[in-house]
């Protein structure tokens, strides 16, 4: 168990009061009407999802969105799982909870830090919900190691580093799961290898499934809410086996992996099933996406792209760096200034704005060579994206590519393409994400409409806080949707809000003492 620091030390005494007075009172302290389950189909689209629907392959989620609603559900700048999730449990942008990407730099040295749950600079929901008396059952959501302490229990979400355990609360947790297995970070499908790989899929995914069913039967809660990683990533590796015109496609595998990605979804809406009605009757459901999905064809190789226009010098050629990629994937330049920066060339001010500035043309100008396509569909600076006070920490330049494109690594010393800017993609992905995912809602308290409109991923923590009439905080970004809600509902209780309830940690707050991070470096995760 982390010893408790900072603000973390305030909420375990506000949450030991809440127990103790809840003793006091016998145990006959508010309670919630119906209780609220939340399914998280990670990368779910409705590019995929809707086929499946007609051809009847999904009739559990079929039922929730008939008698509920369903709505495209646009996510954040970049649509990649870190800063999504943690942008849906905070209800606040990457700018006010300080979660980008998969990675954050240092400016003690020049690699890159694996980005974990203590770089979180923003409560999440149950932080609140918990403070308010409900518990809160919280499952493989990524960006969520090590596990927050709660009223509930909490088993974390990938990345885990090189971490084995300590990624449950209570740390008894671990023990009555086993075998629990743990989703995998920097994966990859290799030649000869798809089945075995879909198999792993397969068995994590059935075997999460398991745990989620019994503990939901054996613990008691109020908010439960599990995500699902086995939807995104076989669609990051099983495109190509379905999709003719994808330039790896392969009749021959297509016959043994082509519905790899429908089996993947079938099964979901299976469990969505069971876990539904796991929970009884008069439940808030929520399924939900962090994000969308699409085949990729083309990759932009950033780094030789930045290269080629003189943007990443090196100490042989005695040319400064003025930015670079700070990541593997998705787009995100980062200028490389004096002051903030690892060996920072590029003075703050006029002269950062200005090779942001020829960054951003640069893109916006690209197209491939061979096709003739504009790369970036937009592209944005950080200021356009997020406000907040760790907006210092985003990447200075973002975009987002055209669909079919992926922005990727570079190729392997020795390749013959190692120097080109476009290419085929050069890992092994075929799918990869785009900005909008799925949201669908049934319930007591939920409209029954048909149509689709757009929701933010951001309205999901405001949407909970109502829920469970609990009052959220003055600083978030996202709006309870009254497409989603029942109008009488919305009307006799409208969404309450606490002027001194924050969700964003001030940038001067410490809340990582000597003792997390001992217990981290014991874990294997700082490295």
């Amino acid at each position: 168990m982390r010893p408790p620091g900072g603000t973390e030390l305030r909420a375990a005494i506000g949450l030991s009061l809440a127990l103790a007075l809840a003793a006091m009172l016998g145990g006959c302290g508010r309670k919630p009407e119906h209780r609220v389950l939340v399914i998280g189909l990670d990368g779910a689209t409705f590019d995929v999802v809707d086929p499946l629907l007609r051809e009847g392959l999904m009739p559990n989620l079929a039922r929730l969105q008939a008698a509920g609603s369903s709505h495209v559900l646009e996510t954040i700048v970049p649509a990649i799982s870190p800063p999504a999730w943690t942008s849906a449990t905070t209800g606040v942008n990457p700018g006010k909870h300080n979660i980008f990407d998969f990675f954050h730099l240092s400016k003690t040295g020049p690699q890159p830090l694996l980005t974990s749950a203590l770089d979180r600079r923003a409560h999440p929901v149950w932080h609140f919900l918990n403070q308010d008396g409900w518990r809160t059952a919280l499952m493989n959501i990524p960006m969520t190691f090590p596990p927050d302490r709660v009223d509930g229990f909490f088993i974390s979400g990938f990345p885990f580093g090189a971490a084995t355990s300590g990624y449950t609360y209570p740390s008894t947790l671990e023990s009555e799961i086993q075998p629990y297995p743990l989703d995998l970070f920097g994966e990859s499908i290799r030649a000869g290898h798809e089945g075995q790989l879909l198999a792993h899929f397969r068995s994590t995914f059935d075997r999460q499934a398991q745990v989620a069913e019994q503990l939901m039967a054996e613990k008691p809660w109020d908010l439960f809410w599990i995500v699902f990683t086995g939807t995104d990533k076989v669609m990051h590796f099983y495109w190509k086996f379905a999709d003719p015109d994808h330039p790896e496609y392969d009749p021959e595998l297509a016959q043994q992996y082509g519905t790899a990605i429908r089996d993947m979804f079938v099964r979901a809406d299976e469990e969505i099933g069971r876990l539904v009605a796991a929970a009884g009757p008069d439940v808030d459901v929520l399924v939900m996406s962090d994000h969308g999905m699409g085949p990729i064809y083309r990759e932009l190789r950033l780094f030789n792209w930045m290269k080629e226009k003189g943007f990443l010098g090196s100490a042989a050629s005695g040319a400064e760096i003025e930015a670079f990629p700070p990541g593997p994937f998705s787009g995100l330049v980062r200028v490389n200034e004096k002051g903030r920066d690892f060996r920072g060339a590029i003075h703050p001010g006029a002269e950062a704005e200005d090779v942001a500035r020829r960054v951003r043309q640069g893109l916006e100008q690209l197209r491939d060579p061979e096709t003739g396509e504009k790369f970036a569909e937009r592209v944005m600076t950080r200021e356009e994206v997020f406000h907040g006070p760790y907006t210092e920490n985003a990447p200075d330049v973002l975009f987002q590519e055209a669909p079919g494109l992926f922005v990727g690594r570079r190729p392997q010393d020795g390749s013959p393409d190692q120097n080109d800017v476009f290419g085929l993609p050069s890992y092994s992905f075929s799918g990869f994400h785009r900005p909008t995912g799925i949201f669908v809602a049934s319930g007591p308290r939920f409209s029954q409409t048909s149509g689709r409109d757009t929701l933010s991923i951001l309205d999901v923590a405001p949407l909970l806080y109502w829920l469970f009439d609990s009052a959220e905080p003055s600083d978030l970004d996202g709006e309870v949707p009254d497409s989603v809600v029942r109008p009488d509902s919305l009307a006799s209780r409208p969404p309450r809000v606490d002027p001194g309830r924050l969700a964003v940690i001030p940038p001067d707050e410490s809340f990582l003492s000597d003792e997390d991070r001992e217990t981290l470096e014991s874990l294997s995760y700082v490295q």
